[in-house]
């Protein structure tokens, strides 16, 4: 059976879309999104393909977009590309650089799926990827749900048409066809968990069990079958925690981004006690009882406005600003917003020593929930202001101070 025509069996099979449907595609210009890209327009899909430039990597990125644009305009798809600061959205956000790419990558792709009414989003894992994915998440530690791999289709309308397919049948084809691709060499360095297990970890299981691979995505996609067999028959989650273990109200939890180690906490806690996750939080009630619901929203980040003022000049103070005296300032001050980081410490105004961010912020009335999008003014990475609610000591306003630095907000979502 050819490659393609594998493909469509398992499209049809996994029922992951409609024959002539528009499909995004995330090109890479790497072997995987190549030969799916080659694949779905050879099977007739209306292909739109998307890359992303995270604007990481200089010349050798600037090559990937490049190439990407000649190889969709040669099987006939349309492209666009897609840039990002992905530094300053890790930055912002607080997540590593490998996150941000994710979230901006799949953030682009479900753009983009509405705007051209495209049924869903394909992607290029394939055989190895899964069994990849399966020894991450067993690394990690996981239950039924880690050990299934990636799934054929996912509630966020991606798929993933190659998941049944090997990397040697993929570069096969390509070779076939007369297709060539590129390869990102930040593949080839073992410095992120899966790039050492692809290069290091799993060529040595290889070496010593040849059909490693085939037999390991067979067992990933047995465990798949009975992860749909455990969710038909798992209760339906109440708000009660009478009767319930940690593994029940973990099955419960995971979906809104809770964790084994929460679950099992939440079953000793006492009444008021609050666990948070990215975007919901568990408050415990009196009668062995618990309530879901969503995490205050993350406020953006605020733009500062600064201004200069002269102390004798009928300057007064006015509430939600910062002043600082101005001449104690350092000559090379840098000024910088950031979101509060646990183990966060400052000198409160009045005081000598310093606290912790958040109990100042629990003096505040910030709960924990809230506090992950609190934002925090530093001077030379000292905190000077959480900012719409706490000023520290540093640079006070005092009887000698001539120029006064007031810094306001421009929001008044803080």
């Amino acid at each position: 059976m050819s490659l393609p025509d594998k493909i469509k069996d398992y499209i049809k099979r996994e029922s992951l879309l409609k024959e002539d449907s528009r499909v995004i595609i995330g090109l890479s210009g790497g072997a995987d999104s190549v030969c799916l890209l080659a694949v779905m327009t050879r099977l007739g899909y209306d292909c739109v393909t998307v890359h992303c430039h995270f604007g990481l990597r200089g010349p050798e990125a600037d090559r990937d977009a490049e190439f990407s644009g000649k190889i969709a305009a040669k099987l006939g798809a349309e492209f666009i590309l897609r840039r990002f600061d992905t530094k300053e959205y890790a930055r912002r956000k607080g997540v590593s650089i490998e996150m941000a790419c994710r979230d901006l990558r799949y953030e682009a792709f479900e753009a983009l799926r509405t705007e051209f009414g495209a049924e869903v989003i394909a992607v290029g894992h394939h055989r190895e990827d899964n069994v990849e994915t399966m020894f991450l998440n067993l690394l990690r530690g996981c239950g039924i749900h880690g050990v299934r791999g990636m799934l054929p289709r996912t509630r966020n309308h991606v798929i993933r048409p190659l998941l049944d397919v090997s990397r040697a049948d993929i570069l096969n084809y390509l070779e076939s066809e007369g297709l060539d691709f590129i390869v990102d060499s930040s593949n080839l360095e073992n410095d992120v968990k899966r790039n050492k297990l692809r290069n290091v970890v799993i060529p040595a299981i290889v070496e010593q069990f040849p059909d490693a691979m085939t037999t390991l995505s067979r067992s990933v996609n047995n465990l798949r079958e009975c992860a749909r067999l455990y969710d038909r028959y798992l209760p339906q989650r109440s708000d009660s925690l009478e009767g319930v273990d940690s593994t029940l109200l973990h099955e419960w939890l995971a979906p809104y981004g809770f964790n084994t180690d929460q679950c099992q906490r939440m079953l000793s806690a006492s009444p008021g006690a609050q666990f948070d996750s990215a975007k919901f939080k568990v408050t415990i009630c009196p009668g062995r009882k618990y309530e879901l619901t969503e995490a205050d929203k993350e406020q953006p980040e605020p733009k500062l406005i600064m201004r200069r003022l002269k102390k004798d000049e009928g300057f007064s103070f006015k509430s939600g600003c910062l002043y600082l005296d101005t001449d104690s300032l350092p000559q090379d001050a840098r000024f910088e917003v950031r979101r509060w980081k646990e183990g966060d410490r400052m000198i409160p105004f009045g005081m000598k020593g310093s606290r912790l961010v958040s109990d100042i912020m629990n003096d505040c009335g910030i709960s924990a929930s809230r506090r992950r999008y609190s934002h925090l003014l530093t001077i030379n990475d000292d905190i000077v202001w959480i900012i719409g609610h706490r000023t520290s000591a540093l640079y006070p306003i005092t009887e000698k101070t001539e120029i006064i630095t007031e810094i306001s907000i421009s929001h008044e979502d803080i």
